[in-house]
């Protein structure tokens, strides 16, 4: 049964309307076209190490890390959600505070490039960034944090649409000989088009107070379609990067997926699931029932509770046993391994813990 929490967060995100942005691709764009220029976010952050990372490329952005980078010390990388349309909001700052003293892990946060329509009176649909040069600039990012570490084992999170840009990365690690040490997948936003009809059939829609397919699916279109030749747009979508779903899955390192069973997001969740699993990659997965979209970065039971799985599942030093171990994959979503054990992650109590007003964790 759902915390009482659990459900006052929904109540008030639903009186808020939260998700009304997500309910159709007029207002979702109406939206983006609002928000301020990318970069935003303040380059300095209490309690956090500030730097900037500049790929071969020339691209440039911030990162904020919980300690120094030094040789050897394994670090993790925590790629935020946000559908690609928003900076680090605060229950992102307060979740990789929370990692970090409850793992002793260095956490690191790239504030990447977002969306925003360049405004060309050519093309409506022209955006400041692309699928293809935005998982460059993460996996070269990924590559610069191994260098500083020199060795140490690098871990890689991402929540939302975080997750796909730590899925692509990892694999990206994979094929160039420097593997990630694990990775762990947030509700993962794992096909950029949101277009699974069990979305429907399971009545996600209508239990779901933090997204909604058409409006993602339309960033998810922009996004992939962005920076794709002109002869390949069409099929963008349904491939990695924008859509890691579609792409090769072997070699990864060892993965935790987590996924609430109210999020638009389950239907393609269970489906990367079982081509991870097909892939032989090393899994962990569970479905939190009647959770929400991203729910382990909010104050509730249900977070400690995959905050505590998280620490557990970092703190494994050693391989999981076998593709699909933990595995808790109902068509109803019951069930589940408890994943109880040492480093749980508590919240921090001095950062806010529910988004700014239109944020998308």
């Amino acid at each position: 049964m759902p915390s009482a929490e659990s459900i006052a967060i929904k109540e008030q995100l639903t009186k808020e309307g939260f998700c009304d942005k997500w309910r159709s691709k007029e207002a979702i764009r109406a939206y983006v076209a609002e928000l301020p220029p990318y970069p935003a976010l303040p380059p300095r952050r209490e309690g956090w190490q500030a730097a900037a990372f500049t790929d071969e490329d020339g691209e440039r952005m911030d990162y904020f890390a919980s300690a120094a980078l030094k040789p050897g010390d394994p670090a993790v990388v925590y790629f935020h959600g946000g559908a690609y349309i928003e900076e680090i909001l605060p229950p992102h700052f307060a979740f990789g505070r929370a990692l970090a003293a409850g793992t002793g892990l260095n956490v690191v946060l790239p504030n990447y490039p977002v969306i925003r329509f360049k405004g060309s009176p050519e093309d409506a649909n022209a955006i400041t960034v692309g699928a293809e040069a935005l998982n460059r600039l993460a996996a070269g990012f990924c590559r610069f944090v191994q260098d500083a570490a020199c060795g140490g084992p690098l871990h890689l999170i991402g929540d939302s649409a975080g997750a796909a840009l730590a899925l692509n990365a990892a694999r990206a690690l994979a094929e160039a000989g420097r593997p990630a040490a694990s990775l762990t997948l947030l509700s993962p936003w794992a096909d950029a088009a949101t277009d699974n009809p069990f979305i429907a059939r399971l009545g996600l829609p209508g239990r779901d107070v933090f997204l909604q397919p058409p409006g993602l699916g339309e960033i998810g279109r922009l996004f992939a379609e962005a920076d794709a030749p002109a002869a390949e747009r069409a099929a963008a979508l349904k491939r990695p990067p924008a859509s890691p779903l579609f792409g090769p899955l072997g070699g990864l390192p060892r993965t935790l997926l987590l996924i609430g069973t109210a999020d638009c997001l389950l239907p393609d969740a269970r489906l990367l699931r079982d081509k991870l699993a097909e892939a032989g990659v090393p899994l962990a997965y569970r479905e939190f029932p009647e959770m929400m979209h991203a729910w382990p970065l909010f104050p509730m039971p249900e977070a400690e509770e995959a905050r505590t799985v998280i620490g557990s599942f970092l703190a494994a030093e050693r391989p999981l046993d076998g593709p699909g171990d933990a595995d808790s994959a109902g068509a109803d979503g019951a069930g589940g391994t408890d994943g109880s054990g040492p480093g749980g992650i508590g919240l921090a109590s001095d950062e806010p813990s529910i988004a700014e007003p239109g944020g998308t964790p």
